[in-house]
């Protein structure tokens, strides 16, 4: 059992020394997920206020359209041939 003692032990010192390696990048994998994620969530922000703004254009754009058609026809119907 005393090998096996051995064995096993040293097994557990070995993935403590991996794990306690292994802490600080992930650490920064953390971190630049997030800074990732930060810059995602702006991104899709400014479009949305993009998207917003142009459908705000757009729509003004359709009703000053229609408002000139509608002050520019005296509501006869089509000319006649």
């Amino acid at each position: 059992m005393g090998f096996l003692d051995k064995l096993l032990g040293r097994a557990k010192e070995t993935a403590g020394e991996v794990a306690d390696r292994a802490a600080p990048m992930v650490e920064k994998a953390q971190e630049a997920a997030g800074q990732a994620w930060d810059k995602a969530k702006d991104r899709v922000g400014d479009a949305k206020d993009t998207a917003g703004d142009a459908a705000e254009e757009t729509k003004d754009t359709v009703s000053d359209a229609a408002s000139d058609v509608r002050d520019s026809g005296s509501g006869s119907g089509p000319p006649a041939a």
